[in-house]
């Protein structure tokens, strides 16, 4: 788990010639990320089995153990990000679990409805959001700077487009007849980060297709989430000539492992948008 303690209360004191400075002190702030699991799996070959493979593939698929780990271990991440299914309230703040995401809140919101991600002022619509964003003990402002973009393949060459024009043009027909504004493209330089991997976990936490097609989120996801590892996934083969072979024919056994756990840090840095 990782508590930490919080901000510095106060923002300073006039102090007179003479006179000593005033004390501050620590404000209660924490989280509670969740505990590191084990996860893994044991594989093992037979003699028979090999001898009987007429495909040839089986010490292969064998083999990939690690690989369908890993695949579990992205779905569990991704589900914390996109805070769907058992992730849905993952955050945990002075002893109080909330929704990664919210659409209102005493502290933050960080959930928009009615902005899929068709132009630019989409973007700035998330981004407005964030310059609201405030810091629970201090009340200010908290200084985001969004670096990345998270969609589903639907929308990944609209983002592309989106943050790549070279000029975004204003008609203005219905005020002043025959005006155009040109202007360079003035989104920053956000990267693309896309996969269908979003819209399968969407879908499976019950969202429709079409929901699943036009949710996106946007942030430092850095700064909003965390990987606790005590150590990472490693696929290890049996030694040979070992107990198991002896005693069962087991002529093949492999063990994929790994200890973590994913985690919301801060879910003020990333912002959830949907049609």
């Amino acid at each position: 788990k990782m508590p930490w303690i919080g901000n510095i209360l106060g923002e300073g004191s006039r102090v007179h010639p003479g006179m000593p400075f005033a004390e501050t002190s620590f404000g209660e702030q924490y989280i509670e990320t969740p505990s590191t699991e084990k996860i893994g799996n044991l594989v093992s070959v037979t003699k028979e089995t090999i001898f009987f493979d007429r495909t040839g593939q089986v010490m292969r698929i064998a083999g990939s153990l690690g690989e369908r780990l890993r695949t579990g271990q992205n779905k569990d991440i991704l589900d914390v990000i996109m805070g769907v299914g058992p992730a849905t309230s993952a955050f945990k703040w002075k002893g109080v679990s909330y929704s990664t995401y919210l659409t209102a809140g005493a502290f933050w919101s960080n959930s928009i409805t009615g902005n899929e991600l068709v132009d630019w002022t989409n973007v700035e619509t998330a981004e407005l959001l964030f310059s609201r964003m405030l810091d629970p003990d201090t009340n200010n402002p908290i200084d985001i700077l969004p670096t990345t973009i998270l969609v589903p393949p639907a929308k990944k060459h609209t983002a592309r487009r989106i943050v790549n024009a070279t000029e975004i043009r204003s008609n203005q027909l219905a005020t002043t007849p025959n005006m155009q504004t040109i202007s360079v493209n003035t989104l920053d330089n956000y990267q693309i980060v896309s996969s269908p991997w979003i819209y399968q976990r969407l879908v499976n936490s019950g969202l429709s297709a079409a929901a699943a097609n036009s949710t996106w989120f946007i942030g430092d996801f850095k700064k909003a989430f965390v990987w606790m590892e005590n150590y990472p996934l490693t696929v290890v083969p049996a030694p040979p000539n070992s107990t198991a072979e002896f005693e069962r024919d087991i002529v093949a056994r492999w063990k994929a492992s790994y200890r973590g756990v994913a985690g919301v840090q801060d879910p003020r840095f990333v912002v959830k948008c949907a049609a």
